[in-house]
């Protein structure tokens, strides 16, 4: 079983290792297109700047191979930014969107009009209309300042409430894995999630 890591310039990969290590799982990491023909499950990093990373993609033609890897139903696990760029786009300013992978429909925002310094930066607890195994009234570290906005009717997203604005936490579907908080950094809770990953 092979995990690779999509390295665009500015993910949090030497954490995101340790932790899979933990879960006794080497992960290696994916520079250019032939690397990516080479693992069976890819995560795509958080923190760091979307139009950074998603420039870095095309670059190399990344973001082709990944959306062929979406295609065939090859899962992959996005985290925090990793998770933003699968939107359809990312807002950097009112007038400016950048077009991001589009594996998923929705866009990415500025959270705004919140009584809670930003970035948020915390512990919180996530919560969802129907209890999921491994993330409901389960608690996760957050380091980010935009949200994904996704249906909020959509059965497979969970959510955590700041000063009373909800605000997507994940997104699980067939082969796709994403959370808006770090699972790496995140504990015995954060390390179920990737021995969940590991063992799809």
């Amino acid at each position: 079983m092979k995990i690779g890591i999509i390295d665009y310039g500015c993910g949090n990969t030497s954490n995101i290792i340790k932790a899979f290590n933990k879960v006794g799982i080497n992960c290696g990491l994916i520079k250019n297109k032939k690397d990516i023909m080479n693992f069976e499950k890819i995560i795509l990093p958080g923190m760091g700047s979307a139009p950074h990373a998603m420039r870095a993609l095309k670059q190399n033609k990344l973001d082709l191979y990944i959306k062929k890897f979406n295609e065939n139903l090859n899962p992959i696990l996005g985290i925090c930014l990793g998770f933003q760029l699968a939107l359809n786009t990312y807002e950097i300013s009112k007038t400016n969107k950048l077009n991001c992978l589009s594996l998923i429909k929705g866009s990415v925002k500025k959270i705004e009009n919140v009584k809670y310094p930003l970035p948020i930066i915390n512990w919180i607890k996530v919560e969802s209309k129907d209890k999921k195994e491994n993330l409901t009234n389960k608690s996760f570290y957050f380091s980010h300042g935009y949200y994904c906005d996704l249906n909020s009717r959509d059965k497979n997203i969970t959510f955590v409430n700041v000063s009373s604005k909800k605000i997507i936490s994940s997104y699980e579907n067939k082969n796709l894995y994403f959370y808006q908080f770090h699972p790496e950094l995140s504990g015995k809770n954060g390390l179920n999630l990737l021995k969940k990953f590991k063992d799809l």
